[in-house]
């Protein structure tokens, strides 16, 4: 299934119009219904718009913390979603879920062709709201607008619409996903465009092709999540055999990098790491003679929930950058701090003078200890490279937070180091017990 899955979303990179299999659903949208029957009762979360048979893609913004208790429904039948899987970015998210064939009432829908314009006339967002009634918009305007070095689509609606809705032209060809609010104005979101689509489905398809054949998640490996804060537990686990000289580990397996994370598996029955929010991980327990570089047969998988922005005891970011220390590196008491680079070079990165620097202010009577901090840098090529630490509010450091940790010294370029650094934008941030406290671009020429 995955690699028939693998095909169908990988074919998006040469098609200029791609097949979408839609259902007319509850409210006759043409669209798949999202559910959550993790409470009391189902709750609805969004629709989703089919991608073909056992996937369907939705925004990131509205996927709920825990994505283990997600259903799909037509209106008729409902459908288990077995995985979500992200794309790095956390723009949207594709739903796998076990189809014992089609959809009710199977129809067939297009992708906008790449490239063509979008005649805000001629569209309607179409999508379920809160209540799962349907709900159709007309647009009034539609405009093209860089956010955060990404294209989007502002749209002006005659009237709300939830996040996830589906933008679609007369011909009925999807040209947009509503991902987000526009914080000016009345009835106005940010759609991902049909490239955008394109391009999250490429990266998604990149991060099945490096999963091993699904299967079942090993019976007593159970995955608990507090935002990026992650517990993995095998203690209920019958643990698999290992030959004369091999040892059991618990690997965590990022699967947009190429290294991997293990934990004795004999000696601990739990594991508790600080993760990358919007990143997607794989867990399970193998035996292994060395460091442990493969996957396991069996394992669970973790998605990770897009991090919120850092707001308590008002913290507001002032500056976060690479800066540059004099020659031969800081020591402790050192002073002054170094200072923000005017370009960042490879150069630079590797000789142990480039600097995380970080400079923000919040408001404490007291001192707050317990929380994770979170660093992390990840490269045009989608690798995640993360340093774990601790995090102190404090009175005498609240109104000018200034810190600043050496990427050579705290292992965050390792990698790079050995392996190269590939040209293009990078992107950094900070999470304070997971949430997102800052973050910056750089580019490498």
């Amino acid at each position: 299934m995955k690699r028939a899955l693998l095909l169908i979303l990988a074919a998006v990179l040469v098609l200029s119009c791609f097949s979408f299999a839609g259902a007319e659903g509850t409210g006759e949208n043409g669209l798949l219904e999202l559910w959550d029957w993790g409470g009391e009762s189902m709750t609805h979360v969004a629709s989703a718009i089919p991608v073909g048979e056992g996937a369907a893609i939705v925004s990131s913004a509205v996927l709920p913390q825990n994505t283990d208790t997600l259903a799909l429904s037509d209106g008729v039948n409902t459908w288990e979603v077995k995985a979500v899987l992200p794309d790095r970015e956390g723009r949207i998210a594709v739903l796998f879920y076990e189809a014992e064939g089609k959809p009710s009432r199977y129809d067939g829908w297009h992708l906008l062709p790449l490239g063509a314009s979008v005649s805000a006339a001629s569209c309607v967002v179409k999508g379920t709201g809160a209540d799962g009634l349907a709900v159709s918009r007309g647009v009034l305007s539609s405009a093209s607008i860089r956010v955060g070095g990404r294209r989007f689509l502002l749209l002006s609606l005659d009237g709300p619409v939830p996040l996830g809705s589906a933008l679609l032209t007369a011909e009925g060809q999807l040209a947009g996903i509503v991902a987000a609010d526009w914080a000016e104005g009345v009835n106005r979101v940010l759609a991902l465009p049909a490239d955008g689509i394109a391009e999250s489905l490429a990266g998604v398809a990149a991060l099945l092709n490096n999963l091993p054949a699904w299967g079942e998640a090993p019976e007593g490996l159970t995955v608990t999540l507090n935002k990026n804060l992650v517990t993995v537990d095998w203690k209920e686990m019958t643990l698999p055999e290992k030959k004369e000289g091999e040892e059991l580990y618990l690997v965590v397996f990022d699967t947009g990098n190429s290294y991997i994370s293990f934990y004795p598996a004999e000696t601990m029955t739990s594991a508790t790491m600080v993760l990358t929010p919007g990143r997607y991980y794989i867990a399970g327990i193998l035996a292994s003679a060395e460091r442990p570089n493969d996957i396991p047969e069996s394992y669970v998988t973790i998605s990770v929930p897009q991090a919120e922005q850092l707001t308590e005891y008002g913290f507001h970011p002032v500056l976060t950058c690479i800066a540059e220390a004099p020659e031969g590196g800081l020591k402790d008491g050192d002073a002054p701090a170094p200072v923000p680079a005017t370009e960042v070079t490879e150069e630079l990165l590797r000789s142990g003078r480039a600097y995380f620097y970080s400079h923000s202010t919040y408001q404490v009577t007291e001192n707050v200890e317990g929380k994770t901090l979170l660093i992390t840098l990840t490269t045009p090529d989608g690798n995640n490279y993360r340093h774990e630490s601790s995090w102190l509010y404090a009175p005498e450091y609240m109104a000018e937070d200034i810190w600043f940790l050496s990427l050579k010294d705290i292992g965050l370029t390792t990698g790079l180091d050995q392996g190269g650094y590939p040209k293009g934008t990078y992107q950094m941030a900070f999470y304070v017990d997971g949430d997102l406290a800052d973050s910056f671009e750089f580019i490498l020429k």
